[in-house]
C-alpha cells in the first residue's frame, strides 16, 4: 500500500503514542489524539483510513489502541522483521544512546557503535560492541545493519553519510545540522531541536490566535 511519507511518519508516531498508554484497552478518540499531538482530527481520521484496516480497530467511542497500533505496524512493515541499527559518532550526543532504553520492545535493535577516536571506543561501555570507524565497511554488512544514527561533528557529516550508504545503510537519522545528499535508495530523517521548538511555537501561536478570535466573537454576542 502506498502511503505518503508525512502520513507514514504521523502513523509511526501514533503507534508509539498508543503503546505508551497506561490502559491499552481504553478507547482513544481522534479528539484526544489531536490534543496529545497537535494534529487536526480530520488529518488523524484520514491517516487511519489510509491503513485500509477493518472495523475491528474502531469502537463506539473511538479507536482501539492496541489493534490500531498493530495495524499501523503491520502496514508500515515494522512487524515483518527486526531492524538492526548503529550509532555513528560517540561524543556527548552519540554516547547518550549507549544507555538509551527506548529501543526495548521496538522492532529496532541498536547493535553497534562507531567512532573515529579509538580511545573513546575503548573507554566507553555498552551492551553492544563498539568499533573504530574504519571498521564500518566490515561490521555493517556482517551484522546486517540497515539504519544509522548519525552524531558526528558537522564537518564529518557528508563524508560519513556517503560511506554509510556505500556500506549498505538504507536509512540515516541525522542529528547533525548539515543537510545531507545521499544516493537514491537511502532515506534521511533530519532531527533538529530548533526545528522542533519552532514547530511548537508555531502551533502555540495558532492556538492563541484561535482562542483570541473565539473570545472576540463571544464578546460581540
Amino acid at each position: 500500500m502506498g502511503i505518503p511519507k508525512p502520513t507514514a511518519e504521523r502513523l509511526a508516531r501514533l503507534a508509539q503514542l498508543l503503546e505508551q498508554r497506561s490502559d491499552p484497552e481504553a478507547p482513544v478518540s481522534s479528539a484526544e489524539i489531536e490534543y496529545l499531538t497537535g494534529w487536526p482530527s480530520h488529518t488523524i481520521r484520514k491517516d487511519v483510513s489510509a491503513l485500509g484496516a477493518g472495523p475491528e480497530i474502531s469502537t463506539s467511542t473511538g479507536y482501539h489502541p492496541q489493534r490500531l497500533s498493530q495495524a499501523i505496524r503491520s502496514v508500515l512493515g515494522f512487524t515483518v522483521e527486526d531492524h538492526n541499527c548503529c550509532v555513528v559518532g560517540l561524543g556527548r550526543l552519540g554516547s547518550a544512546f549507549l544507555e538509551y532504553t527506548g529501543f526495548n520492545g521496538s522492532p529496532f535493535t541498536l547493535c553497534a557503535g562507531f567512532d573515529s577516536n579509538v580511545n573513546r571506543v575503548e573507554i566507553l561501555k555498552a551492551d553492544f560492541p563498539l568499533y573504530p570507524a574504519f571498521k564500518m565497511k566490515e561490521i555493517i554488512p556482517r551484522l546486517g545493519i540497515r539504519y544509522a544514527i548519525l552524531c558526528v561533528p558537522p564537518d564529518q557529516a557528508r563524508q560519513t553519510a556517503l560511506r554509510l550508504a556505500e556500506f549498505g545503510i538504507v536509512g540515516i537519522v541525522n542529528f547533525t545540522p548539515v543537510m545531507l545528499s545521499v544516493p537514491p535508495g537511502v532515506e534521511i530523517e533530519q532531527v533538529s531541536i530548533l526545528d522542533a521548538l519552532g514547530a511548537l511555537a508555531a502551533r502555540r501561536a495558532i492556538h492563541e490566535r484561535n482562542d483570541a478570535r473565539e473570545a472576540s466573537i463571544r464578546s460581540e454576542k
